[in-house]
């Protein structure tokens, strides 16, 4: 799995250190868009909620991707560039096909099961969510990825990913009750922002806190299969 995100995932242009780090981002793919639910959604100013990650204009018709994806593809360019980690989407990784994508015959991977393996190889994990993306399917992805590296509460057996290297960053204004309880389910900390520029220094906080514990204990990478 390593070797489809080294040859697939987008390199920065500069790295702080030696060693590629790779930083699996995910969160939502879709933006809400009023028009699908609301007849009257015509008399808004706009359709789509305001968000600091989020741009209309810019995102909706980005080539190739779908609405809130290209926010998110946006992001991982800033963190490249910014942070010169390996950032990278599930979507940037084209070699390995879904179950649904492969050929007639030819094992394919599922989407969850693709994100279970990236989230287990990468250096570290993000998961970003606003009010502005439709959030049901990358919320049970959390949940999923999660009791899969047995994180849950008082899961008996030994955790198969530190949580060390799994971050939540939530918009200061995102209400969700599934994804407010991992904390608690999981232990797995909330990290708050306002706005992109803010989410950027709270993940190179915690991208920093990642690369020091690493350097005086090695952290076991995850085989998922």
């Amino acid at each position: 799995m390593i070797e489809h995100i080294e040859h697939c995932a987008p390199v920065p242009r500069t790295s702080p250190t030696s060693e590629p780090f790779y930083v699996y981002v995910m969160g939502p793919y879709t933006a809400f868009d009023a028009t699908y639910s609301f007849p009257d959604a015509d008399n808004l100013e706009s359709p789509f909620i305001e968000d600091p990650l989020f741009d209309p204009d810019k995102h909706r018709n980005k080539i190739a991707r779908h609405t809130y994806e290209a926010a998110l593809a946006d992001l991982c360019e800033s963190i490249r560039g910014e942070l010169g980690a390996h950032a990278f989407l599930a979507t940037d990784i084209k070699t390995i096909p879904t179950v649904q994508e492969a050929p007639e015959n030819e094992p394919g991977m599922s989407v969850l099961d693709q994100s279970v393996a990236f989230s287990a190889v990468s250096d570290a994990v993000v998961f970003v969510f606003t009010d502005a993306g439709l959030t049901t399917g990358a919320g049970s992805e959390v949940g999923a990825i999660l009791s899969d590296f047995n994180l849950r509460r008082r899961n008996p057996e030994p955790g198969r990913k530190p949580r060390k290297r799994i971050g939540l960053f939530l918009h200061n204004e995102f209400t969700s009750a599934s994804i407010d309880e991992v904390p608690y389910t999981y232990d797995v900390p909330v990290r708050e922002f306002t706005s992109k520029e803010q989410l950027l220094s709270r993940i190179q906080g915690f991208l920093e806190d990642i690369r020091r514990e690493e350097k005086s204990r090695p952290f076991p990478v995850y085989e998922p299969y």
